[in-house]
């Protein structure tokens, strides 16, 4: 069985994931970041925690094998699969206020705001959204500690990482609204979720 969502460039989607099957998250056209989400399907409040997930893997980086945690520190998903090998876990979502006070603009599109927008029925405070997993996105750690900032992702043309779920999970993306800085490259693509039975 397979199931999947297409998340346009700068928007929002989510797709539920069975405990035991595999999400991929598919890089559509390459350099685009995905601001990932996920959630206990049973208890909203229970979510992948990026802090968390620093503190149980004693890293900031990422590889095949870590098994991503919520704020309660149970395993939501694995990675099984990378293509890629460079994301982050430090930065939080772009939103509106940093837009507003990094560029001055307003009415921009951003992932915190994707977030709430389909989580909208779950009613989830505004203030209360967790921070996201930012997959494909090039934002190295430095050895003097400082991070890279800039530098457009690594990820090509269908570029994936590979998640098995170890709960039900309601998994959200944010194709990055960021369209201001390099990030994405010249231009904000789409992301693809396909979840799948292993």
């Amino acid at each position: 069985m397979t199931n999947e969502i297409l998340i346009k460039g700068g928007y929002g989607g989510r797709i539920e994931v069975r405990k035991g099957q595999l999400l991929e998250i598919v890089n559509v056209e390459g350099e685009q970041i995905c601001d990932f989400f996920a959630f206990n399907c049973d208890d909203v409040s229970e979510y992948l925690s990026p802090s968390h997930c620093r503190a149980q893997l004693n890293s900031v980086v990422l590889k095949i094998g870590d098994v991503l945690v919520t704020r309660l520190y149970n395993p939501i998903f694995e990675i099984v699969e990378d293509t890629v090998g460079r994301h982050d876990i430090i930065f939080a979502p772009c939103d509106p206020v940093r837009y507003l006070q990094g560029f001055g603009v307003t009415d921009h599109r951003s992932c915190r705001t994707n977030l709430a927008e389909v989580m909208a029925d779950k009613n989830i405070p505004y203030a209360y959204l967790p921070d996201p997993i930012n997959f494909f996105q090039n934002t190295p750690v430095m050895p003097d500690g400082t991070i890279e900032y800039g530098e457009s992702s690594l990820a090509k043309a269908g570029d994936k990482v590979a998640l098995r779920a170890h709960m039900d999970a309601i998994a959200v993306g944010s194709a990055c609204a960021m369209d201001l800085v390099p990030l994405n490259g010249e231009q904000l693509t789409d992301i693809r979720f396909v979840v799948c039975d292993e």
